[in-house]
């Protein structure tokens, strides 16, 4: 199954490439320049695989008039940015290499490459310390996840801690890195092993310390995790068997409660992408990679119980990741087959038809 998995990977971001716009979301924009700036708007980030034909990274202003999004620069210094991160204040941006050897870059807001150190085999995801003075990458193809200093300056220094999460008899796959929300606890998401690491940084040393694991549905391949706002909740996408599991959250300690379908019932497969909670906790959503739908849910009971209310399509092909802007009105999906970033308006939660479409090969993630 790992064999698979991994060939799969290396397919997705091949399949980048081709920039496709689906039937009602209108021709697909090409990067365009924009020549002034407002302050009203709202700046973003766009990763994409540079070996599928993406830019590499993309930085613009999103007009949350029409949520349109307009491309002011883009750099390919780094090669295959599928995940990037920012510092607590935004100044400094955060992306890993996800190629064999892998590496991470700090980036300025302009996107000059500040440096680049090595990480391990396979990054998949980056996330930063809200005290900002660490950084984790997960490495999906070496099976760990690596602490990072950042300097003073915002510089990314050599790793002070690798931590495996497998043996040769159980192949790790470590997915996504996550800090809580009162940012006591690091959890790294791991695919292969079905299972949810809790550590606790000892922030003198730069180390990590296991004092928790959660295990999970055989076969569910959990790939990324996003809690609640209330801190009590967390919601699981398991990427192999199309599934969102709701946990407990205490005390550094996942309790697995609900299993839903990710997905509606098409015949077709499915790989859930990204899951993200609504600001006020009343809607989760999941990026749907199969039935290329978005599949929102609406809380009950304290964020404890899911239920499916809505599945738009997304307006593109293979959604790897979606993201909410920060004023609320619209919802974007980074559509990696189809090569096009799409918006969709948000009516209390629910997202709306397809407003737009914007050209982005091999796109993988949409940072605002």
């Amino acid at each position: 199954m790992y064999g698979l998995r991994i060939s799969r990977r290396a397919l997705l971001q091949l399949g980048g490439a081709a920039a496709t716009t689906a039937a009602g979301a209108g021709a697909a924009t090409a990067l365009p320049a924009v020549a002034g700036e407002e302050a009203a708007l709202t700046g973003f980030h766009f990763g994409s695989y540079t070996s599928a034909g993406g830019p590499g990274i993309a930085r613009g202003r999103i007009d949350p008039a029409t949520g349109a999004p307009a491309v002011e620069g883009t750099t390919a210094a780094v090669s295959d940015p599928s995940w990037l991160a920012t510092s607590p204040a935004g100044s400094i941006l955060y992306a890993v290499s996800e190629q064999e050897e892998g590496t991470v870059s700090a980036l300025t807001a302009q996107l000059t490459v500040l440096n680049t150190v090595a990480t391990g085999g396979g990054p998949a995801h980056v996330a930063v310390h809200p005290g900002g003075s660490f950084l984790f990458v997960s490495l999906y193809g070496a099976g760990a996840v690596v602490t990072h200093p950042i300097g003073t300056d915002g510089t990314v220094g050599a790793a002070t801690d690798t931590r495996p999460q497998g043996t040769r008899r159980q192949q790790s796959h470590a997915h996504q890195v996550v800090i809580d929300p009162l940012g006591t606890y690091v959890l790294a998401v791991d695919l292969g092993r079905d299972s949810v690491f809790t550590y606790t940084l000892d922030a003198r040393a730069g180390t990590l310390t296991e004092v928790a694991r959660t295990a999970l549905a055989p076969g569910s391949g959990p790939r990324h995790l996003t809690f609640h706002p209330n801190g009590e909740v967390a919601y699981v996408a398991g990427e192999l068997d199309s599934t969102v599991t709701v946990c407990g959250w205490s005390d550094g300690a996942l309790k697995p409660g609900q299993v839903i379908a990710a997905a509606h019932d098409t015949g077709a497969e499915n790989y859930p992408g990204e899951i993200a909670v609504s600001p006020d906790g009343r809607h989760v959503y999941v990026s749907n990679r199969g039935t290329d739908t978005v599949a929102v849910f609406a809380t009950g009971d304290g964020g404890t119980s899911l239920e499916r209310v809505a599945g738009p399509a997304c307006g593109g092909n293979w959604p790897r990741h979606l993201a909410l802007d920060p004023t609320g009105h619209w919802l974007y999906v980074a559509n990696q087959h189809s090569g096009t970033v799409t918006w969709l308006p948000l009516d209390d939660g629910i997202p709306g038809a397809v407003a737009g479409s914007l050209s982005v090969p091999g796109v993988a993630q949409v940072l605002l």
